[in-house]
């Protein structure tokens, strides 16, 4: 077999994938003028260049496109298959990735509900930001908002909520009584700020101008908070009035810390998903699934899916 040292085609993979030879640097732990290294003991032993070298870039040649792929997955390949053989008595547990806003309201009460059914499981609930590398950090499911950054996986739509004007009992009847939500002053309106990435969601500029109100909130008198599940706590302490996502506000137990004021809401532009990981040498679709997956799974729908799914 005419095989390259694995140092060095650890080292073109991470450089590659990564952007650069710091990053890879970071990653395998060693320094950027140690992956430097292996990639021209790479390229030696090929006697082909992979990188093109320009100030403090780097681009592939067409010999190093042609070589990554094929690299990449055979790597990968090495890794699955030694986890399996290493880690094979730990594999009846669960590695679970979610965001921060579905985290406490939705997923924590549905594993705990599955962990009813399979007390001998034991999972890994991990709280991260989109995107994350599912293979890499074996993963075996991964809750979060929309899907477009993991097409190479399979995704399970699960819900799509609504967001609607959420308080305590005690801040609607000090502020909308009688006077509704036009009344309420922009200092005691708190702003879910979704992120850098999101541009569609639910904003109260939006929710006024839906509900026919003349109205731009100014964002600086008010709370902003990162994350839906923040607001919803502030919302609870009576620090003002939120928007905020219907599911997910009654996921864990019915609202008794607060009411939804019966004002119109705005749906969210897309859906949660589940997205289950499989490598590229699958086929779209064909992710294996196995049984306390499909349990998790079911319990992380709502109800009435359930109920149709059956």
């Amino acid at each position: 077999m005419l095989l390259p040292p694995l140092n060095a085609l650890k080292a073109f993979e991470a450089a590659v994938r990564l952007g650069g030879f710091t990053s890879a640097a970071s990653e395998l732990g060693v320094s950027p003028a140690a992956v430097s290294m292996q990639v021209k003991n790479a390229e030696e032993f090929l006697g082909k260049t992979l990188f093109h070298r320009l100030n403090n870039r780097l681009l592939l040649t067409d010999a190093g496109r042609t070589y990554y792929p094929a690299i990449s997955e055979a790597l990968t390949a090495i890794s699955t298959a030694t986890e399996k053989l290493v880690e094979s008595e730990a594999r009846s547990g669960l590695a679970v990735s979610t965001i921060q806003s579905l985290a406490e309201n939705w997923v924590a009460p549905a594993i705990s509900r599955f962990r009813e059914a399979f007390p001998g499981t034991g999972i890994e609930l991990r709280i991260e930001a989109d995107p994350v590398d599912l293979l890499n950090t074996r993963t075996d499911l991964r809750i979060t908002y929309e899907s477009h950054l993991y097409p190479q996986h399979t995704r399970l739509p699960l819900f799509k909520d609504v967001a609607y004007p959420f308080c305590t009992q005690v801040f609607y009847d000090s502020h909308l009584a009688g006077s509704g939500i036009a009344a309420v002053p922009d200092t005691l309106l708190i702003h879910t700020d979704w992120g850098e990435r999101y541009a569609s969601h639910p904003t109260w500029a939006n929710w006024f101008r839906a509900a026919g109100l003349a109205r731009s909130p100014n964002m600086r008198k008010g709370l902003r908070v990162g994350g839906a599940a923040v607001a919803l706590a502030l919302a609870k302490q009576g620090a003002g009035i939120a928007l905020v996502p219907k599911m997910l506000a009654e996921a864990k137990h019915p609202t008794h810390q607060g009411i939804f004021t019966g004002e119109p809401g705005l749906p969210l532009p897309y859906s949660y998903f589940a997205i289950v990981p499989h490598s590229s040498a699958q086929q779209a679709g064909a992710a294996v699934m196995r049984p306390p997956l499909k349990a998790l799974l079911n319990e992380l729908l709502p109800k009435d899916a359930v109920e149709e799914a059956h």
